[in-house]
């Protein structure tokens, strides 16, 4: 197993690619939307691109889907409940007025709670955490947990947007990731990284309900 991190724009979006070079296989998440050192990365990445995954719909994750997969292929996977994001141009919708632009990037696998994706011998489990967006998740990788914007460092994903919800989000949190037993990195899908030992003593997101 290989991960790649790349750390993107104004907004400091991670990006990570997790490749099995055995394989030459490689998923790419959240690509961003203001990223030429992924495109320079990806010239020369050992492994082809499985899949483009999206931890959830919002354009500053999701606008270069379209752009990637055009150019260096892909299946690119969304949850069911976030795909509108791709598809009706609401990926965008809290950007209007900054000049940001995207590819349409038609979903190809609509992601569900419990789903696997095979990367070479990798293989990456879907977990559904709705709060930040209907459609959020996190994905399961040992050692590895992509958190996207449900969990950050001592934080959450903001419930303010259109779908958010902090309810849910608590639930997605407490329950959800609160049920894992081992201590996996956190990787999420903004700024520092954590471990879900140091989340679970210290964010009163995984208080109980």
């Amino acid at each position: 197993m290989k991960l790649h991190h790349i750390s993107s724009s104004m907004m400091l979006v991670n990006t990570y690619i997790l490749m099995d070079e055995e394989a030459g296989e490689a998923a790419l998440i959240d690509p961003g939307f203001s990223n030429p050192e992924l495109f320079s990365y990806l010239e020369t990445c050992p492994c082809k691109l499985k899949y483009l995954i999206a931890t959830h719909g919002h354009g500053d994750h999701t606008a270069l889907l379209g752009e990637v997969q055009r150019r260096f292929g892909g299946k690119v996977a969304i949850h069911e409940a976030d795909a509108y994001f791709l598809t009706s141009g609401e990926a965008l919708s809290m950007f209007r007025g900054s000049g940001l632009t995207f590819e349409p990037a038609s979903p190809d696998i609509l992601l569900h709670h419990g789903d696997t994706l095979q990367v070479g011998s990798l293989t990456l489990q879907v977990l559904h955490t709705p709060g930040h967006t209907p459609g959020g998740i996190c994905l399961r990788c040992d050692p590895y947990l992509f958190t996207g914007d449900t969990l950050f460092h001592d934080d959450v994903g903001r419930t303010d947007f259109a779908g958010g919800s902090t309810e849910q989000l608590r639930h997605s949190i407490s329950v959800v990731l609160g049920a894992i037993e081992e201590d996996l990195q956190v990787l999420p899908g903004h700024e520092e990284f954590s471990t879900l030992a140091h989340e679970k003593a210290h964010n009163p997101f995984f208080k109980p309900l």
